[in-house]
């Protein structure tokens, strides 16, 4: 009997030992809200899992009896923990992460389609976190500003709702939401940037460079915008913000406002956050207290958007997101614009640039301009299929968007031209991590397809067609793949075949005058057809992670764009679309840059070098007086780098960047270079700085400087009637300092006001698009004088 007994005793403890150890628990921050999407990994093993909308997780751990695991998430320090299971089969474990600042190398991004380090990724990537985003819409809604001021490498906002010259390295860049294109190779508005309120954002990824993995329209790099997810255990939260602007330079008729209402709660396995706001604008003046150009301006403007998100945890290991946004645009200004100009004195290039502005008036029928944009997505994620090797997601997405243009002269007769553009997109997403059969290798690759078809036109409110029907269908088959040696090194590989068929209908061309000088283009009956376009594109990198004070990388990575496809139709001479020489640009992207990371110190630096066959942008053909494809090959070369430092713990943050870009044309066949590239590519020098202080948990103070350098590259020419002038966009740019200031103060726990005040020394200047765009006199406008935002925020 005591023989059956003890082995009996022997076996149940033998069964306890071989069982699965199941951890589970929940994973909040320093203020007890869970955290979403926090990766849980065992270290050495494969099994990971992340933490659903209530922060709560589970993982099951197969005969180890001890274990360390591994807690992280994007701006909190990674805790680690050992678990011994001594006879247990679960164990509890609710962890806190404390925020962390300048730990971006603990930081996991997921615009590479795979949640990762951001050490261990060979790429200049730039993360705005809902941190600064707070801190910087504190000052302005507008997006463009907001990234102008964090993001190495980003041109200069344009002052406007365009962001036709925002250049990302001095190409052209693809904007996305959640990874949904916002972008149309069809015909780019060059409206995208602004699409979104900022205030529903989690935060912005900026990847820099050319990337093989988006696709069309990137070979500068992309900027993704994180939407907020479902963050509280309670069933209903929410946050209140209003607000008031006003210019300072003159106050008549310059009064703004605006409201943002969110709610955010949990009901069961259902997380939910929603939100809704509206603004409107009111006049805008320059520092010398004189109506802003009105063409392409932000006042007078009424901006609607509607957000929503909601996220369904099926079970652990599966979720279902529905989420969509409105954003709607419309400028009705009291002011009908009067030009700009350029005057050139001498061969020498002295000259002076006047800028436009507003007198009051309106034009005939003329509609209210801005823009439109609807999108929505279902995802379905399924982690660990494949016997817990992969996960899966897709994505099944729909856009559509209509962007009305100002009046213009430009027209015979004028008018107002809108984009329409219409998308449906899917996109099945796979993440598997493979057995290299060696603990000191760890080897995974991303993989999936991209489908899509874009429906897009341009034409005249009057009814006259301007960019005729166009069907793009495309296909792109994509695989990446990540090795990890030991802690030494991330090797990374990857390629990308797009496969794009487009369909144009017979079309004619509108007269047109680019210089609203009524020389105006003859119009041409053009049939229409088919065009395809075939491209693989490759890339390549390797980081040392050894050691976080030093995590230096190189790589090589290509990237592919189709010149703005409209455009180039509209400016056909010829009658058949298939004598229109149009091929793809293909870049080549070379760059090595490293990171540091000490205690209370950051420093990151970057170089890169990057060739292609031909440029994206569009050029002015003197002769035929239309905008025509950029036929030479380009080089574009530059640097960054960026310092963030904390002087007093929890007291003083300080931080500056520089950003340098320069660019040329060359001959294919002397490989000689002709001339500098333009302003609506290359930008000048740009350099932030910025200094934050909070004397206490209630006050903060921050100061903020955007400074744009000279680029002087350009001579003037003279013209068929004995006058010196400057090529379209080929204008010497003479740089400006801009400084703006914010304070907020917490009042209690649920109450904080703010008070953000832009152009502090209220200078006059000329925005770098206002000046390399002066030859064509429709956009040359002045900066916005001093003008202050005052807020106001209850959260429940």
């Amino acid at each position: 009997m005591k023989f059956i007994i003890l082995l009996f005793t022997v076996f149940s403890t033998t069964l306890s030992f071989s069982q699965n150890l199941i951890v589970k628990g929940t994973v909040t921050d320093d203020k007890n809200n869970p955290i979403k999407g926090a990766n849980v990994v065992v270290k050495g093993l494969q099994n990971q899992t992340f933490t659903d909308i209530r922060g709560e997780y589970e993982l099951t751990i197969e005969n180890e009896n001890n274990s360390i695991i591994v807690f992280s998430h994007i701006g909190f320090n990674t805790q680690s923990l050992k678990v011994n299971r001594a006879n247990k089969t679960t164990i509890i474990l609710n962890i806190r992460l404390e925020p962390s600042f300048g730990q971006l190398d603990e930081v996991i991004i997921s615009s590479s389609r795979n949640s990762e380090y951001l050490s261990e990724i060979p790429a200049s990537i730039t993360v705005v976190s809902a941190k600064k985003i707070a801190q910087l819409t504190q000052n302005t809604t507008n997006i463009t500003d907001v990234l102008e001021a964090t993001v190495p490498g980003l041109a200069v906002s344009t002052g406007t709702f365009s962001n036709w010259g925002q250049t990302l390295r001095g190409r052209s860049l693809l904007t996305m939401v959640d990874g949904i294109p916002q972008s149309t190779p069809l015909r780019n508005g060059q409206l995208e940037i602004k699409s979104f309120h900022p205030n529903d954002l989690k935060r912005v990824e900026v990847i820099k460079g050319a990337t093989s993995i988006f696709g069309n329209g990137g070979d500068g790099g992309f900027i993704n915008y994180i939407t907020k997810v479902p963050n509280s255990v309670k069933k209903l939260e929410g946050t209140t913000n209003i607000w008031g602007t006003s210019n300072l330079a003159k106050s008549k008729d310059a009064l703004g406002y605006g409201i943002h209402q969110s709610f955010t709660g949990s009901i069961d396995k259902l997380g939910y956050y929603v939100s809704g706001s509206f603004e409107q604008t009111a006049n805008k003046y320059d520092a010398k207290g004189r109506p802003l150009l009105p063409t392409y301006a932000l006042d007078n403007t009424k901006i609607y958007s509607v957000f929503g998100k909601m996220i369904y945890q099926i079970d652990t290991r599966q979720s279902i997101t529905l989420n969509g946004n409105i954003f709607k645009s419309a400028q009705k200004s009291p002011f009908i614009p009067v030009a700009g100009s350029i005057v050139v004195n001498n061969k020498e290039g002295d000259f002076t640039v006047n800028a436009g502005y507003g007198i009051e008036g309106s034009i005939a029928g003329e509609k209210p301009t801005g823009t439109r944009l609807i999108n929505s997505r279902l995802q379905y994620r399924y982690d660990g299929i494949f016997n817990g090797s992969t996960n899966f997601e897709t994505d099944v997405y729909y856009q559509n968007t209509e962007n009305i243009f100002f009046y213009s002269d430009k027209f015979e007769n004028g008018g107002q031209s809108a984009i329409n553009s219409e998308k449906f997109g899917i996109r099945p997403n796979f993440v598997s991590k493979i057995n290299t059969g060696n603990d000191k290798l760890a080897l995974s690759a991303t993989y999936g397809i991209d489908l899509l078809r874009d429906r897009t036109n341009q034409g005249l409110l009057d009814g006259r067609l301007w960019v005729p029907n166009t069907v793009l269908w495309s296909s792109a088959y994509y695989a990446q793949t990540s090795l990890k040696i030991e802690k030494d090194w991330v090797l990374k590989a990857g390629f990308r075949y797009d496969n794009m068929n487009i369909d144009i209908a017979d079309y004619s061309t509108l007269p047109y005058s680019p210089k609203s000088d009524g020389n105006f283009s003859s119009s041409v009956f053009v049939t229409g057809g088919k065009l395809k376009f075939n491209n693989a594109s490759y890339n390549l990198g390797a980081r040392y992670i050894a050691i976080k004070e030093f995590t230096p990388y190189i790589s090589y990575s290509q990237g592919f764009s189709v010149a703005d496809l409209g455009s180039v139709l509209r400016s056909a001479t010829v009658d058949n679309i298939n004598k229109i020489k149009l091929e793809p640009s293909v870049t080549n992207n070379y760059e090595f840059g490293f990171i540091s990371n000490l205690s209370r110190f950051r420093l990151e630096a970057v170089g890169y070098f990057s060739t292609s066959n031909l440029g994206t942008s569009l050029v002015l053909n003197n002769e035929t007086n239309n905008f025509v494809p950029s036929s030479k090959p380009q080089k574009i070369f530059g640097g960054e780098f960026s310092i963030d430092y904390q002087i007093i713990t929890g007291k003083l943050f300080v931080g500056t960047s520089y950003s340098y870009v320069e660019g040329v044309k060359y001959d294919n066949k002397t490989k000689t270079s002709l001339s500098f590239l333009g302003g609506d590519v290359i930008s000048a020098p740009k350099w932030t700085a910025y200094a934050t202080w909070e004397p206490t948990e209630k006050i903060s103070t921050t100061i903020r400087m955007v400074n744009l350098g000279d680029r002087d590259r350009f001579d003037p020419f003279l013209n068929s009637k004995n006058a010196w002038e400057f090529n379209h966009t080929e204008v010497p740019v003479k740089g400006y300092t801009t400084v703006n200031l914010s304070i907020s103060y917490q009042i209690n726990s649920k109450i904080t006001t703010s008070l953000g005040i832009n152009n502090l020394f209220n200078e006059y200047y000329l925005p770098a698009r206002s000046q390399w765009s002066a030859p064509l006199k429709t956009f040359i406008t002045a900066g916005e004088g001093a003008n202050a935002k005052l807020s106001l925020a209850y959260s429940f």
